[in-house]
């Protein structure tokens, strides 16, 4: 019952749990075939472009509005 978890200490002190230590995949994505990795990772992709794209955005916008006020507060 005790033998279980006795590598717990390795977690607490690194924050990772094995598999991510050992600088391998995670478990899931350790049973995908190459087409199923090359779309999940190009899914993924896409995903970050747009999370990109909105950050981008939203810094130009906040930019803008830091300039218009400053030029009405001249």
């Amino acid at each position: 019952m005790f033998g279980r978890r006795r590598f717990r200490w390795m977690y607490w002190q690194t924050g990772m749990p094995g598999w991510m230590r050992a600088g391998t995949l995670p478990p899931c994505l350790q049973y995908l075939s190459g087409e199923q990795q090359i779309e999940l990772l190009k899914n993924e992709q896409e995903y970050l472009k747009k999370t990109l794209e909105e950050i981008e955005n939203k810094i130009k916008e906040l930019s803008e509005k830091e300039i218009k006020s400053n030029s009405t507060n001249l």
